[in-house]
């Protein structure tokens, strides 16, 4: 099975089948791959064997694995991304969690009773220029705003783990609705941005199908503007475009995919398990392929990789280009990421990934091997 931390092999492997993507990831990431090495005393190997033991393993192969981990770390000199793979830290206690969907379930079918959302016309405020209303969702101002223009897109569907083609779709669409709406209201907010948190885990306050869309002015919101600006000076630096070369490199090794003009990218440098990015160079409300790329990316997360708790971001370049800031050739940035079952004891969210690099426990080429054969299907 091919993983991520046979990554000397395939930094060999890539630097005779595709002299090219080496220089890529040369150009883009340091990187390196050693052993952390421990000794389990007699008194702890039972217990030690419970906790982070592969059962598919003769029990003296597990704990050779344990005792002998293999890191690998990554770093982007360009954004200043960063991630630790280790797959056997899925295996620690309070991490694994079995028997969740009637939980879920549960939880959801629980959580209609007072539910403000199920009535929005009702029981939350609108924009000053009224509400935009798709066939599927509608918006309504945030009672709580990250900024000036800060609204929600509410799901017709309480349960947001339910969702169509054509719903997504929708929630696409009005989301840009409502950008343009808020342009033409006030031209001095040029920024749009988009996320969906969906339930507790990944940073939802209602249970209620509903994401955040937002405009704000001057310059982007950090993360989103720092990206960008990498990407420019790359291109100045480089005399290419940067997110060609990722998909470029992401391809040669295994970890990307193209359908028609969108590129699917499982990151060498997640913020957290399972992130995915989908590179568009349209607006996902006019492009079809967008569509259904996060459709059925996030279909397969949800039906076969079991993912409950999730982020979804879709970074946008300047709405009205002008001469302070440089995003005409940019494309639009699809994120999506896991965030851990509901029911562990555990938070995915530590120290480390605050003030050090991320850590990932989730090998990105299992994320793609089910990727490839779930597409079909969905």
């Amino acid at each position: 099975m091919e993983s991520i931390l046979k990554w000397e092999e395939k930094v060999n492997e890539l630097k005779k089948s595709d002299p090219e993507a080496y220089i890529i990831l040369n150009r883009i990431y340091k990187y390196y791959s050693d052993q952390g090495a421990m000794i389990i005393p007699s008194t702890f190997q039972d217990k030690a064997y419970s906790y982070m033991g592969d059962k598919s393993l003769p029990r003296e192969d597990a704990m050779e694995k344990i005792e002998n981990q293999q890191i690998l770390k990554i770093s982007n000199k360009w954004t200043g991304e960063g991630a630790v793979f280790n797959s056997l830290r899925a295996q620690r206690p309070g991490v694994k969690v079995e028997n969740r969907l009637n939980e879920i379930q549960k939880l959801i079918e629980d959580s209609k009773k007072h539910c403000d959302f199920c009535k929005p016309e009702i029981y939350t405020p609108e924009d000053l220029f009224g509400r935009v209303k798709g066939k599927h969702c509608i918006t309504a101002a945030n009672l709580a705003k990250y900024d000036a223009w800060s609204s929600l897109l509410i799901f017709k569907k309480h349960n947001p783990l339910d969702f169509n083609q054509d719903e997504l779709s929708d929630y696409l669409d009005t989301a840009f609705n409502w950008f343009n709406q808020v342009y033409e209201y006030d031209q001095r907010y040029q920024f749009p941005f988009m996320i969906w948190n969906c339930l507790y885990k990944a940073g939802a306050s209602q249970v209620h199908g509903h994401a955040q869309i937002l405009m704000t002015k001057d310059f982007p919101y950090a993360k989103i503007g720092n990206l960008y600006s990498s990407a420019e000076k790359y291109r100045k630096s480089i005399g290419k475009d940067y997110f060609t070369d990722l998909y470029h490199l992401h391809h040669t090794l295994g970890l990307g995919q193209s359908h028609s003009d969108v590129n699917i990218i499982l990151s060498l440098t997640p913020v957290k398990e399972k992130e995915i990015l989908i590179i568009s160079p349209d607006p996902p409300d006019k492009s079809h392929q967008a569509k259904e790329a996060v459709f059925k990316i996030l279909r397969c997360y949800i039906e076969v990789l079991g993912v409950e708790n999730f982020n979804l971001a879709v970074n946008c370049p300047q709405i009205n280009i002008d001469d302070t800031y440089e995003s005409s050739d940019f494309p639009y940035l699809i994120k999506i990421v896991d965030r851990g079952p509901l029911q562990s004891k555990t938070t995915d969210i530590g120290g480390m990934e605050l003030y050090g690099s991320s850590v990932a426990s989730n090998d990105p080429y299992h994320i793609m091997g089910s990727l490839k054969r779930c597409w079909e299907k969905f």
